[in-house]
C-alpha cells in the first residue's frame, strides 16, 4: 500500500489544519522569575506584591516580596510573562514580556518603585537576552520555533541536538524516531549512560544498560528542550552528564490544533552506482510519518470557564497528540524454530543442531547432561 494505513487519521488531520496552527504554550513548571524591589533611593521594599501572568493561559501567580525586598515566583511553565509590581503608596511597575525558558532562573535585578498614586503606571521591557547572572549553569535551548522551522529528516526530535555545543550524536542515520533514538546521544564526551533525560520534570532514562529514553515525544508535541551541560543547581545535580529537559506543549485561552505528513519514496530517489552497474532496481523504500495536535481550554457551564482571560485561578486545559509511522524497506529474512511436541512436555531426545548431532540439555543445579536429554 502507497499510503498510511491509519486512513482514518487522514480526515481528522485535515480538520486539525484547517483550525489553526498550535501555539507554544507548556505543560510543566521548571522555570523561576526572582527579583529586588527597591525604592528610588534603593531601599529594599517589603510587602509588594508581585504578580506573574503568563500570556498564553493568562494563569496568574503571585507572591509578596520579603524583608529584605526580595521575591521568588518558582515552578514556572516556559513562555511569556508580564511581571507586575504593587505597593501601596508607589506607582506600580510593569515589567513586560519576559521570555522564560525551561530550567531558567530569570533574574529582574532591582525592580525600582517610585512615590506617586495607583493610578499611575511604569511600564519597562525586559532584556531580549539578559545576561545569566542567578547561577553558574550552562544551558542550551532549542525553542518550539527551532523545531518547526529547521527541518530534519525523520522527524526525531534527538536530532536537533547535535546543533548545540557541547552535544554529540554517533546515530548517523536518523530515518525516524525509535525506541534507542536517545542512546546515541552524549555530552561533553561522557558515556551516555551518565546523562539525565526528564519530560516535564519526571526522570525517563532506562538505566537497565541500554542509556536510551522510555519517551521518544514527537516535534510537535515539544515546547521547548533545554540542554544543561554543567554547573549544576542543586535540583538538576542527578547525573554528571548533562541533562536534557524535555518540556511539552499544553492548552490555551483557545482551541488551536496542528496536523502534517511527511512521505518519502523510492522513485524520489536515484539508484546508487553499484546497482546501476548490475542492472539491479532501486530497492523499495516507502516511508509515511503523519500525525497531528489539539489543544485548548476546559469549559464547563457554570462551574468553569478556561477561556477567561481575567484573573481567575479555576483554568484546566488539554493538549493530546499522535504520530503515525509507516516503514516499508528491504529486510533479511529470519528464521526460527518452533518447540515440537515433545519438546513441550521436556523431551529433547530428538532435538538436534545443524550438524545433525543431539542438542545436550544441561542441568542448572549438577552441570550435566539430563539423562536421556530428557527434562523429568
Amino acid at each position: 500500500m502507497d499510503f498510511v494505513r491509519c486512513t482514518w487519521a487522514r480526515p481528522v488531520v485535515v480538520v486539525l489544519i484547517c483550525l489553526a496552527s498550535a501555539a507554544p504554550a507548556f505543560a510543566q513548571g521548571t522555570g523561576v522569575i526572582s527579583g529586588t524591589v527597591v525604592d528610588s533611593t534603593g531601599a529594599a521594599l517589603p510587602g509588594a506584591t508581585v504578580t506573574a501572568i503568563d500570556a498564553s493561559s493568562s494563569t496568574v501567580r503571585p507572591t509578596v516580596s520579603n524583608e529584605v525586598g526580595l521575591f521568588r515566583i518558582a515552578a514556572l511553565n516556559p513562555g511569556r510573562y508580564t511581571v507586575k509590581v504593587e505597593l501601596t503608596g508607589f506607582k506600580p511597575v510593569t515589567v513586560a514580556d519576559v521570555n522564560l525558558l525551561s530550567l531558567e532562573n530569570r533574574d529582574l535585578g532591582k525592580v525600582m518603585l517610585q512615590l506617586g498614586s495607583i493610578q499611575e503606571n511604569l511600564t519597562v521591557t525586559a532584556e531580549v537576552t539578559p545576561v545569566q547572572i542567578s547561577d553558574s549553569s550552562r544551558m542550551k535551548t532549542i525553542t518550539g520555533e527551532d523545531l518547526s522551522n529547521i527541518q530534519v529528516k525523520g522527524r526525531d526530535m534527538y536530532a536537533m541536538l547535535a546543533i548545540l555545543p557541547g552535544v554529540q550524536d554517533t546515530n548517523l542515520n536518523r530515518d525516524f524516531a525509535t525506541w534507542t533514538s536517545a542512546a546515541a546521544i552524549t555530552i561533553n564526551g561522557a558515556p551516555t549512560i551518565n546523562k539525565d533525560l526528564r519530560v516535564d520534570g519526571l526522570n525517563i532514562v532506562d538505566e537497565g544498560g541500554c542509556s536510551t529514553g522510555f519517551v521518544n515525544l514527537n516535534m510537535d508535541a515539544i515546547g521547548q528542550i533545554q540542554v544543561l551541560t554543567n554547573g549544576y543547581t542543586a535540583e538538576n545535580g542527578r547525573n554528571n552528564g548533562g541533562l536534557i529537559s524535555v518540556v511539552t506543549k499544553s492548552g490555551t485561552n483557545s482551541l488551536k490544533a496542528s496536523g502534517w505528513y511527511n512521505g518519502r519514496r523510492d522513485r524520489f530517489n536515484s539508484n546508487d552506482y553499484f546497482r546501476q552497474v548490475n542492472n539491479l532496481p532501486k530497492p523499495l523504500y516507502r516511508i509515511n510519518i503523519s500525525g497531528y495536535t489539539v489543544g485548548g481550554p476546559v469549559v464547563i457551564p457554570g462551574i468553569m470557564d478556561s477561556r477567561d482571560k481575567g484573573g481567575s485561578r479555576k483554568k484546566v486545559f488539554f493538549f493530546a497528540s499522535q504520530e503515525y509511522t509507516d516503514d516499508a524497506r528491504p529486510t533479511q529474512t529470519s528464521r526460527a524454530n518452533m518447540p515440537t511436541a515433545l519438546e513441550k512436555v521436556g523431551d529433547f531426545s530428538q532435538t538436534r543442531i545443524t550438524s545433525g548431532a543431539i542438542q545436550p540439555i544441561i542441568d542448572p543445579l549438577t552441570g550435566l547432561q539430563f539423562p536421556g536429554n530428557v527434562i523429568p
